[in-house]
């Protein structure tokens, strides 16, 4: 229960500011240096101090969670006069504390502090939110999730100065020989949950850019505050940092091999231990003109308009991957469903005991063996060296949580977004060791940046007022996040939401000159999906028939994107009455699919399933055969639960309905608005569309008492849902056209 604390019961809060108190200390062991943390009791007595004083002013409020009479967590926040260089409105809102105790985190109370002192700044005026985060903490990654941006560092400098030289301005990576320097354009680092990221990234001054990968921990152990992989990542993250820029490969590894060696010593990790910290790098040397690899991070290279891509592979990773595919698939089979699938992840438990056994093949030779950075000698083999010349513009690196190196950061994040939402247990077309648990943002922590050749001399300084690499971006990591949101808002039913950010996220490509590439042809289709939730069909066409021109010419005729965007489109030229033209869209899809998709493709199916819809709705003789054939496919290669094979089992029941075969009908939309609601929830438009459908069979059965509470029920829920996100007026207006006979009656 969120709640206003009272200014006179400060002292109710000092064991949680114990606990942030403790929580900022084990997350800076660097400030060490700096002196001796206060006693909790100190701190506290100065910050209720600072409390106070800041409760005099007219907008400063304390906001509570709590579980009955526990206090769970709290906030406090201020609304004072907006002052700087940024025009940031009239008033701006300063968090100077959010805290959540131990033992509630990851039940998402943080972000209903986090709503209510948005709500309360908004009310007084405030547009921006300043926070401050103690360099370390784990808090960063979750405001940056909600949208916050890197604006000023605090530095502590400690007096006097001694031995410091000022070194000239450089961009974000060094010199190669003969002139010339590499910037840094983009580049994010996002833990996939709460624990800390076991990613690192590298940009340092001497010239190396690196992603790090720590290998996902599996001994539970405690390496001060941090997992194995964490530490492992650190490790080698700070070993590169402290090289020369012209390092060659086999000495960098050797030194990053002798200081994990050093860090087994001083954590007593035994020699032969399978699950010792350990971590995968990629580092690009430009002073040597290459980039050297050990272990599973992507790569890739652009020469004018060709990518040549390197991904991550790991044999092992693959034939354990399959095994928890299929094993889940048997669990399905079984009745098992997703929900508890993806909590306690079966597939995983089998193939756990090899996981833990497979660091005995790191830097081994053998059908099996792999390279790793973990304090045993890395064989010359295992250390891949890639060299680059002068015609080579752009360098991308990517950690393994991403599917592959993708030429932009939107593209990367819009890739891994799409395949989550397709296949969170990961045992569809992207097949994983691990799934995406509840409560997490991804399977894994994903680390990406791209740099790019620049013209000007090497070590050039940046002209006063350009766009420095930062700050280019922060601003692409900020559309990256409210892409996302748009996403997250669309799965969600919040169409309204999801449509003011897709419309902004494409305003500001199209400024960029952005427009036309595939990244601005991704939002474009994801904001036409949008308009389709909003029944606004015109609008969906116009926007598909742009994406489809331009895949087209970008990607190729039976690229599946193309194909995807042309089913889509048959969609959207079908709800507009124009049938014909539907149907030699849908037939032109799934030909060009059968021409360059394999036939279990996900936008092959789709393709199949526009042709099924079309048919349906046009009563072609052969509907149900095609429909049904294509609802097995769908079942079998996505899951019963994916979105796409919901739309098939709707369709099936629309069908068997026309055909007045009701107890049949009945029986596939029971189990619809079940999954439906274990899938997308019980608020969002189409359970309650699935519920509707319902309720009207029921009522045509004769079960009219079931159906008249049903009925009545969905529309109490589809009006809050309409009240609250503004967001499902087409669905609200089909439900209420839909049981206005039952309820009438």
């Amino acid at each position: 229960m969120l709640a206003e604390h009272p200014s006179d019961d400060l002292d109710a809060l000092a064991p949680l500011w114990g606990e942030l108190l403790d929580h900022h200390a084990a997350s800076a062991p660097h400030l060490g240096d700096l002196g001796e943390v206060r006693s909790a009791e100190e701190s506290w007595q100065i910050r209720r101090a600072e409390y106070r004083a800041w409760l005099d002013e007219p907008h400063a409020k304390i906001l509570t969670v709590r579980d009955h009479d526990q206090l769970l967590g709290y906030a406090f926040v201020r609304v004072i006069a907006a002052a700087g260089s940024w025009k940031l409105g009239d008033r701006v809102g300063v968090l100077e504390t959010l805290v959540i105790t131990a033992d509630a985190r990851g039940r998402g109370l943080g972000r209903r502090l986090l709503q209510a002192v948005d709500d309360h700044c908004r009310a007084h005026g405030a547009t921006t939110l300043r926070i401050s985060v103690i360099d370390g903490n784990t808090a960063h990654d979750f405001y940056a999730r909600h949208g916050a941006v890197a604006f000023t560092n605090t530095l502590l400098l400690p007096l006097p100065v001694s031995g410091m030289t000022v070194p000239a301005p450089r961009p974000a990576s060094g010199p190669e020989p003969g002139g010339g320097a590499w910037e840094v354009i983009e580049r994010v680092t996002v833990p996939k949950g709460a624990a800390a990221n076991e990613d690192e990234l590298l940009v340092a001054d001497g010239g190396l850019v690196a992603v790090v990968d720590g290998a996902t921990d599996k001994s539970g152990r405690d390496y001060g505050g941090l997992t194995g992989g964490a530490r492992a990542a650190r490790c080698v993250r700070d070993t590169l940092a402290r090289m020369a820029a012209d390092t060659a490969p086999d000495r960098a590894v050797d030194q990053i091999t002798t200081a994990l060696a050093k860090l087994r010593t001083q954590w007593n990790v035994p020699a032969d231990d399978p699950v010792a910290p350990s971590a995968a790098a990629a580092v690009v040397v430009p002073a040597l003109r290459l980039i050297w690899r050990v272990g599973d991070v992507h790569v890739a290279l652009r020469r004018g308009a060709t990518w040549t891509r390197l991904p991550a592979t790991k044999r092992i990773d693959d034939v354990l991957a399959g095994t928890r595919a299929a094993y889940t698939h048997c669990m399905i089979a079984g009745g098992r469903s997703e929900e508890e699938i993806a909590a306690q992840d079966p597939g995983r438990e089998v193939i756990l005991p090899v996981l833990k056994e497979q660091g005995r093949l790191a830097n081994r030779p053998g059908p099996y063996g792999y390279g790793v950075l973990d304090g045993t000698p890395v064989p010359a083999d295992f250390v891949e060296v890639i060299p680059f010349d002068d015609q080579v513009e752009e360098i991308v690196l990517a950690s393994d949580g991403f599917l592959s190196p993708a030429a932009t950061l939107t593209t990367a994040e819009a890739e891994l977004q799409a395949a989550i939402a397709q296949d969170p247990l990961r045992i569809g077309m992207n097949p994983g060791t691990k799934g995406v648990k509840p409560g997490a943002v991804s399977f894994d922590d994903r680390t990406y940046v791209r740099l790019r050749r620049s013209p000007g001399p090497a070590w050039a300084a940046t002209p006063p007022g350009a766009a420095t690499p930062e700050r280019d971006s922060g601003r692409g990591s900020l559309l990256e996040r409210l892409q996302a949101r748009a996403g997250l808002a669309f799965r969600d039913g919040d169409f309204e939401r999801a449509d003011a950010l897709y419309a902004h996220v494409v305003s500001v490509m199209e400024q960029s000159g952005a427009q036309g590439t595939l990244p601005y042809l991704a939002a474009l289709h994801d904001h036409a999906l949008v308009c389709y939730g909003q029944g606004r069909w015109a609008d969906g066409e116009a926007r598909l028939r742009e994406v489809v021109q331009g895949r087209e010419e970008l990607a190729g005729p039976v690229a599946a994107g193309t194909v995807g965007a042309m089913a889509r489109l048959a969609e959207a030229v079908g709800e507009q009455g124009r049938w014909e033209e539907a149907e030699t869209l849908a037939r032109e899809a799934v030909h060009r699919a059968e021409t360059g998709l394999p036939a279990t493709h996900e936008e092959a199916l789709a393709a199949r399933l526009a042709l099924a819809w079309v048919l349906q709705r046009t009563g072609a003789p052969d509907t149900e055969e095609v429909l049904r054939a294509v609802a097995g496919d769908l079942a079998r290669v996505l899951g019963v639960r994916h979105r796409t094979t919901l739309a098939s089992r709707h369709l099936l029941a629309r069908l068997l309905r026309e055909q007045e075969r009701y107890d049949e009908a009945l029986a596939v939309v029971r189990e619809l608005a079940a999954d439906r609601a274990g899938t997308l929830g019980p608020e969002h438009p189409h359970t309650l569309r699935a519920q509707a459908d319902l309720a009207v069979l029921l009522h045509q059965v004769g079960h009219q008492e079931e159906a008249a509470d049903l009925a009545r029920s969905t529309l109490a829920d589809s009006a809050l849902v309409t009240s609250l996100l503004g967001a499902a007026q087409h669905h609200d207006q089909q439900i209420r056209t839909a049981l206005g006979a039952i309820t009438s009656g």
